[in-house]
């Protein structure tokens, strides 16, 4: 019985290409780096049509801080910069082939579209220069030294 579901489940179509949707054909491997629910900096708004080869690995920029776009340089490697890491591939026909570089695609590493709905605002548009930790003397001192002002409970 055991042996017979063994069979089934080696014939059965993988798991990451069952679900992925408009990126059939494509073969990730860093299956962990592809779930992971982390999107990245949108590096462009709109795909970036790339010719691959096939059968031939590709690391595609998750993280959206790669000059190299939309393959990875590693940049995520430095400490405290990101979380993202990036996706290997391969594809099983040489082709072109619609690369996210918003990085927002929910069918990694190939465009879904998703880049209409990123908003073309700067990031910074909202932000605040307000700081505020509970009370540690330790983030008190930082403040101080980094020149920010007490106000309103917290540093400005």
């Amino acid at each position: 019985m055991l042996g017979r579901a063994c069979q089934k489940l080696q014939a059965a179509t993988p798991i990451t290409q069952a679900a992925r949707g408009k990126a059939r054909g494509v073969i990730v491997q860093s299956y962990s780096a592809d779930v992971l629910p982390y999107k990245g900096t949108p590096a462009a708004g709109k795909s970036n049509r790339v010719r691959l080869e096939a059968n031939k690995t590709y690391h595609w920029c998750s993280c959206g801080l790669s000059v190299t776009q939309p393959f990875c340089d590693g940049t995520h490697k430095v400490p405290g910069l990101t979380n993202v890491r990036p996706v290997s591939f391969q594809v099983e026909k040489t082709g072109d082939y619609p690369l996210c570089d918003c990085k927002q695609t929910g069918t990694r590493p190939i465009c879904d579209g998703k880049h209409s709905d990123v908003s073309k605002a700067p990031r910074d548009k909202n932000a605040t220069r307000m700081v505020a930790f509970d009370e540690s003397p330790v983030y008190e001192g930082v403040a101080h030294k980094l020149g920010y002002k007490p106000k309103n409970g917290g540093f400005q």
